[in-house]
């Protein structure tokens, strides 16, 4: 997934999930921005947002959709470490 893939993902999801708190959309909102600004890598991108994500759920503020976009991205994270780790 690249940094445009990304972004239109989470565009994307936010438009597809209206449920989202406003720390959650606001959270989506801000990165997509700051990765607009910064050259920073996609994988620190995503650290970010689950990050606060888990914050937010450890705080009982995570909605349901908010839930299921930190399950896609850690598991989309999880898998591409796995990819990472093996050298081909």
């Amino acid at each position: 997934m690249f940094r445009q893939d990304l972004r239109k993902y989470l565009l994307e999801y936010t438009a597809k999930h209206p449920n989202m708190t406003d720390d959650e959309t606001h959270l989506v909102s801000e990165v997509i921005t700051q990765s607009n600004a910064q050259k920073t890598s996609q994988e620190k991108e995503i650290l970010v947002i689950i990050n606060t994500l888990r914050q937010l759920s450890y705080q009982q503020q995570l909605s349901q959709d908010g839930r299921c976009l930190l399950t896609k991205l850690q598991r989309k994270q999880w898998i591409w470490s796995i990819f990472n780790a093996f050298q081909f």
